[in-house]
């Protein structure tokens, strides 16, 4: 027999499937690496290709979200504004001003104007000015719970010029929303932290008061009860008077150290001569969602 035809004999018996290289290569890994040797061109392809398409959708995605930012602005710059947590847009409507007043008093002004929050579920932080053409009359920083239309006071100013040339601007309003989940009735939070009984409200014109021949002073006394289960700091307190429906004059007196069941006494001389005051106002200005203008001690005191 050829030494050819032998070999030819000896291959038959191999068992490919049984191979097994020293060097721990096995036939598995050999086919592999044949496979991608013979469609190394079409794999290079295909991963080009969708390299290409993820650079494409990336370009795409980048170019939209550069387009919305130049359009509406920044969403995230919204959403600490307005203090949102799933709104691309703030869901505000603006504050509302009435017109501006004037009450002359002795040689000075006061000046109010109503404010307005047309949104029942937020509340507001907000700079102000009262301004006259270019020049700052009074300026200042406040706030307005959902729904609420309060007074901007500023009281004993002076200034000169034409009234028509003074103006009220509110700026740097930051949005606070009421969480549903911390409190379910915001009607029910309002009365519970704002009840405050009014009474004995009783005011005297200079005419009346007699304090002086010289100097016109009216008096306003009232008694004021804190009827919450909280203690306050300070408690603002708005005051207006009326003749008929209409507003004549206004003042501000602040209650230091509000306790929780106290009943408080309030005498205020008031300069001016008002002869036809038939009605009189006290609102508090407490911003009740402020836990620094509460007392940390709590209890009751005796009437």
């Amino acid at each position: 027999m050829s030494k050819e035809e032998n070999l030819n004999g000896q291959n038959k018996d191999i068992d490919l499937k049984s191979y097994n290289d020293e060097r721990g290569v096995s036939l598995k890994r050999m086919n592999f690496g044949l496979w991608i040797a013979e469609h190394r061109r079409r794999i290079i392809k295909i991963v080009i290709i969708a390299l290409i398409l993820l650079s494409a959708f990336f370009f795409i995605y980048s170019s939209y979200s550069y387009i919305v930012y130049f359009i509406a602005g920044d969403p995230n710059s919204q959403l600490i504004n307005n203090n949102l947590s799933f709104a691309s847009r703030p869901t505000t409507s603006d504050l509302e001003t009435s017109p501006l007043q004037f009450f002359d008093l002795d040689g000075h002004s006061d000046l109010a104007i109503q404010v307005s929050n047309p949104n029942d579920k937020f509340m507001a932080n907000f700079s102000y000015c009262f301004k006259q053409a270019d020049k700052d009359i009074a300026c200042g920083k406040s706030f307005i719970l959902p729904s609420e239309k309060k007074s901007i006071l500023a009281l004993a100013r002076d200034f000169s010029g034409s009234r028509s040339e003074m103006s009220f601007v509110v700026s740097d309003v930051f949005w606070r929303r009421i969480d549903a989940h911390q409190i379910p009735s915001w009607a029910d939070f309002f009365s519970q932290h704002l009840d405050f009984a009014i009474s004995d409200m009783n005011f005297a014109s200079a005419a009346q008061s007699g304090l002086s021949d010289k100097v016109n002073l009216s008096t306003f006394n009232f008694s004021i009860k804190n009827q919450t289960a909280y203690g306050y700091y300070e408690a603002p307190l708005n005051i207006f008077l009326y003749s008929g429906s209409e507003l004549v004059a206004v003042n501000r007196y602040i209650l230091q150290n509000f306790l929780p069941g106290e009943t408080r006494s309030v005498n205020i001389s008031w300069p001016g001569r008002f002869n036809s005051v038939n009605r009189t106002e006290v609102i508090p200005d407490i911003n009740i969602m402020d836990d620094s203008v509460y007392l940390k001690y709590q209890g009751t005191t005796a009437n």
